[in-house]
């Protein structure tokens, strides 16, 4: 509840603050954004312009506190000054108060300090002669921040007090109304000498002293002149004494605002040159830190160049190793160079062996197809015979189909005499019928119709299965000759044509097992060869080759090893070389600015 509470009061003096139209950025939005001075001195040109030029003040200043601290300081000396002559009023807590925390208004903006300075400003708004406008404007923003700015205005106003001005001038009393008449005798009383004597100095109340002794001594009318004239000698010493004290009374009012003046300039070099003294400092320490850095930058740099120093010497020494390891290298290439001749015949031979193994490659790809020719010729003879298996079905199957016609000629010719006998029951039943025919009678009749019908039926089917027959025949005599005749053809065909491939995949074959055995032999014959001479081969250059190729290698590598070492030793000492360069630049450089600094 006490945050949002003082939330509050800074969110309506920040909301009173942008009231007035003498800002001449934008208006504050948070209330840090017054820590600096600039919105609280043009808001009080407004009130007082006589006492706040914001002119005279800074602006844009970013983090600078210092010039944040000089402008505070500026504000609130004239804010009290306007309060002590202009409004007669004095709050002397919140003055004290709020110059012991200007600093911290200034680097941190604490709001907590800068709301005092806020209160008096709010407070010379709604005392000063043009409060109405300015109550006005209180009464023109929200709620909230009305009730707010009241109570802000009233515990400001609280710690008010009336301003006393002290005087300055010297404590004199008035002199007192003298008047002379030339005809009262008796016109000088007590209080008439005693006011001469508290004006004039100790000469001319002496004579006053003297000359009313005389009066009250001798009377008459020569010692009342001598009075007057010694009262009017001492009345004009009086006058002139006064024009005097009077243009003293103005040389001090000069003076005095002279001095305030001088005081106040005082008081704002004053600022400027504490301002200028913590800045100096905090330089000061700053640079004192980086000497410190620089000094032990140096040290460090000269143990570096220490250690690059010893490994310069170790670098030396490896680059003497490099020359002579590059003389070795170049004997053992001139060694090489002999060996050439040697390479040269190496290469020959590994060229004749690879040519031969070529060779045993394709005798080795024709062995494995005389696999496959075997292979195939199997697969031949699994069809001949499985030609001959049908070859003989088929010569079964003719032998039946030739029983199966024997059987049916001989149905036919059963066939032919049933018909024959069919033919011959026919005409005797037509005979008989045409007998019959002659005895008309109704019994007769009745009977031989019963006959007749089922003779008529046996007669149909006995045509119906003669037609069969025909037809059976007549097929049978089609289909034999020409079944007879591709029986017999095909399959002496097929036996024909599988013999025949049979005898030229042995003729293949016989020649496929000549080449294979020609190629073994010429296999075992190169083989043989190149044993031999990659015996003699070996035994004369081989090994002292291989021990060449070795002893290089070796060289090679350690070359490669020393050369990539004395690089990477080149490339680091001229980095450090740049980096030492660098450094001691930086270090002139660095000491030149703290000379010049000190001068």
């Amino acid at each position: 509840m006490g945050d949002d509470n003082n939330n509050a009061r800074r969110q309506a003096m920040v909301e009173f603050i942008g009231t007035f139209p003498t800002i001449s950025g934008s208006p504050p939005a948070e209330f840090s954004d017054l820590s600096d001075g600039v919105a609280l001195f043009e808001v009080l040109s407004e009130i007082a312009p006589d006492h706040f030029d914001p002119t005279t003040i800074a602006r844009h200043l970013g983090d600078n506190w210092a010039l944040k601290s000089s402008n505070l300081r500026k504000l609130v000396r004239n804010l009290e000054y306007y309060y002590h002559e202009d409004l007669q009023k004095d709050a002397p807590e919140s003055f004290q108060e709020l110059s012991s925390q200007l600093g911290k208004i200034a680097r941190t903006g604490d709001a907590a300090a800068l709301e005092p300075l806020v209160e008096l400003v709010a407070a010379a708004a709604v005392t000063c002669p043009q409060k109405s406008e300015f109550v006005g404007r209180i009464m023109s923003m929200s709620p909230e921040a009305q009730i707010q700015m009241k109570g802000i205005i009233e515990s400001s106003l609280q710690r008010m007090e009336d301003y006393d001005a002290p005087d300055l001038k010297d404590d004199e009393e008035e002199d007192p109304e003298m008047i002379f008449s030339a005809d009262s005798g008796g016109g000088i009383g007590a209080s008439g000498s005693s006011g001469m004597m508290n004006g004039a100095d100790g000469g001319a109340g002496g004579a006053l002293f003297d000359a009313d002794h005389l009066k009250r001594s001798v009377p008459g009318d020569a010692d009342s002149e001598a009075l007057e004239q010694a009262l009017l000698e001492a009345r004009r010493e009086l006058a002139t004494q006064k024009s005097l004290m009077n243009e003293v009374r103005e040389d001090a009012d000069k003076a005095q605002s002279k001095l305030r003046a001088l005081v106040e300039d005082l008081q704002d070099r004053l600022a400027k040159r504490q301002d200028e003294l913590i800045t100096s400092e905090e330089e000061l320490r700053d640079a004192t830190a980086e000497l410190d850095g620089l000094k032990a930058r140096v040290g460090e740099l000269e143990e570096e160049k220490a250690q690059l120093a010893d490994e310069l010497d170790v670098a030396s020494a490896k680059a003497t190793q490099l020359h002579k390891a590059e003389a070795t290298v170049l004997a053992y290439k001139k060694k090489l160079d002999g060996v050439g001749v040697m390479n040269q015949q190496m290469t020959d031979l590994e060229d004749q062996a690879a040519s031969y193994l070529r060779q045993i490659m394709d005798l080795e790809a024709e062995v494995k197809k005389t696999t496959a020719l075997q292979r195939q010729v199997d697969s031949l003879q699994n069809k001949l015979s499985a030609l001959e298996k049908e070859k003989n079905e088929s010569a079964d199957s003719a032998k039946n189909s030739s029983s199966e016609i024997a059987e049916l000629k001989a149905l036919l010719a059963s066939a032919e005499k049933a018909k024959k006998m069919f033919e011959d029951e026919l005409k005797e039943l037509r005979a008989q019928q045409a007998v019959e025919h002659e005895d008309v009678a109704v019994e007769g009749f009745d009977s031989q119709g019963h006959v007749s019908a089922e003779q008529r039926e046996k007669t149909m089917r006995l045509e119906i299965e003669n037609k069969k027959l025909k037809e059976e025949l007549e097929s049978l005599k089609a289909a034999g000759p020409d079944g007879a005749a591709v029986a017999s053809v095909s399959p002496a065909a097929d036996t024909s044509a599988l013999q025949a491939e049979i005898a030229t995949l042995k003729e293949e074959l016989a020649k496929k097992t000549k080449e294979n055995e020609k190629i073994g032999s010429d296999k075992d014959k190169l083989e043989a060869y190149t044993k031999r001479t990659l015996a003699k081969f070996q035994d004369k250059y081989l090994v002292a080759l291989q021990e060449c190729k070795a002893k290089l290698k070796e060289k090679q590598d350690k070359i490669e090893v020393l050369e990539s070492r004395s690089a990477t030793e080149k490339t680091a000492q001229k980095r450090e070389e740049r980096l030492l360069s660098s450094t001691i630049y930086e270090l002139g450089l660095a000491i030149m600015q703290n000379r010049l600094k000190e001068r």
